[in-house]
């Protein structure tokens, strides 16, 4: 009999990062984003006032006051140098 072992991978910033513009490249609100890249809320705002200061996302208040999170221009050009080096670790073996 066989047994697995179950290998936890600890994702690095810019991991998490990757995966909070992904899922926020059409518009999403900030529970989503929570569960989605799997955060703490207190985590995730770490993470969002980060990215809001860098201008990698942004926030639109609609009429009823909810706050939805978009990657901005700068953000996608993240996106994509992010998948590049990432292609090029899984290649190497990382």
């Amino acid at each position: 009999m066989s047994t697995r072992r179950r290998r936890f991978i600890q994702r690095s910033r810019l991991d998490i990062i990757a995966c909070i513009l992904s899922n926020a490249e059409t518009g999403s609100r900030k529970t989503r984003l929570i569960y989605q890249c799997n955060l703490s809320v207190s985590q995730f705002n770490k993470y969002a006032t980060s990215l809001l200061e860098g201008a990698l996302l942004e926030t639109q208040v609609s009429g009823n006051k909810i706050v939805t999170y978009y990657t901005t221009p700068k953000g996608k050009e993240f996106l994509q140098d992010y998948q590049k080096i990432h292609m090029v670790l899984e290649t190497m073996g990382f």
